[in-house]
């Protein structure tokens, strides 16, 4: 059995979705990727244009991200 805490989902409009389902049939001719693979496929490939990106530093925007919309929420209620 898949263990559900190794994926996560996302949400796309419906433009990126058709533009995703069009890559999905480009990245290997003659066959269509599922969407997760899509957007894997793109993941690593523009990790490896951009060797400069580490774990680390998305380990630390991320976090980063969350505490400044976090802190906004906070701000808000304050008022």
């Amino acid at each position: 059995m898949t263990c559900k805490f190794n994926y996560r989902g996302i949400s796309l409009n419906y433009k990126t979705y058709s533009e995703l389902e069009d890559i999905a049939t480009k990245i290997q001719p003659g066959k269509k990727l599922s969407q997760a693979k899509t957007v894997e496929s793109l993941v690593k490939g523009y990790r490896s244009t951009c060797p400069s990106i580490t774990e680390k530093d998305h380990y630390y925007d991320d976090r980063h991200r969350h505490n400044q919309v976090s802190d906004k929420r906070d701000k808000k209620t304050l008022r």
